[in-house]
């Protein structure tokens, strides 16, 4: 995805091998990678803790 921000573009881009994202940022040395960080934890499951409860039709 390219985006701009007062006038510098910037891409956001996934690296697969890393599996992270990172922003882009053109340079006239080059580019800059910056790694895009995620403040939520983690889960590997979704779902609802508490009681369960039986429901007649």
């Amino acid at each position: 995805m390219q985006f701009e921000v007062n006038g510098q573009d910037y891409f956001l881009n996934f690296a697969e091998d890393e599996a992270y994202w990172y922003v882009l940022v053109p340079t006239q040395t080059g580019v800059h990678r910056i790694p895009v960080y995620v403040d939520s934890p983690a889960y590997e499951r979704f779902g609802i803790l508490g009681s369960r409860h039986n429901i007649q039709n």
